[in-house]
C-alpha cells in the first residue's frame, strides 16, 4: 500500500533554503528523512507562489527560483495546479472560517491536502492543526 504524500508548506521551504531561519536544521532533517525513504511530497501552484513572493526582494531570490522549478520538475513531487475547482473550494473554505486566521493560500493547500488524501504537513503554522492535520514543524512536533 503507498504512503500518502506529505504537504510541502511554504513555511518549511522557507527554512529549508534559509539557514538562517530557526527551523532550518529541522527542514534538512526531514527533507532527508523523506528522501532516504522515498516519500512522495505535495505542494500547490499558490504555495510556490508565495514562496517566490517571499525571497523576490532577498538575495535568496536565484536560490528561491531554482527550487520552484525543481519542485515542479523532480520526480517525486506532486503541484497541484490552481483550477477553478480547487479554488472554488478553498474560497468556500475560506469565507466558511472568518472565526480563524487562515490565509486564502492555506485554504487552497487543505483543500488539496483533502483531494490526495494527505495528514501530514511540513509547516510550524497551527492553521492546518485547527482543521484538522498533522504538522511536521512545530515544538510540539518535535519530540
Amino acid at each position: 500500500m503507498p504512503k500518502l504524500p506529505i504537504f510541502v508548506d511554504t513555511a518549511y521551504l522557507v527554512a529549508l533554503l534559509n539557514r538562517r531561519d530557526g527551523l532550518h536544521s529541522r527542514a534538512t532533517t526531514l527533507a532527508a528523512t523523506w528522501a532516504a525513504h522515498g516519500l512522495e511530497l505535495l505542494t500547490t501552484d499558490g504555495v510556490l507562489i508565495e514562496l517566490g513572493n517571499f525571497f523576490a526582494r532577498s538575495p535568496l531570490r536565484p536560490l528561491a527560483a531554482t527550487a520552484i522549478h525543481r519542485i515542479r520538475n523532480t520526480p517525486g513531487w506532486t503541484v497541484d495546479r490552481i483550477s477553478a475547482g480547487l479554488l472554488d473550494r478553498a474560497e468556500a473554505r475560506y469565507r466558511a472560517h472568518p472565526d480563524k486566521g487562515w490565509s486564502l493560500t492555506d485554504c487552497l493547500s487543505m483543500e488539496a491536502m483533502l483531494d490526495h488524501s494527505a495528514t501530514d504537513v511540513a509547516t510550524p503554522d497551527h492553521h492546518f492543526k485547527q482543521a484538522g492535520f498533522r504538522t511536521l514543524m512545530s515544538a510540539s512536533d518535535v519530540a
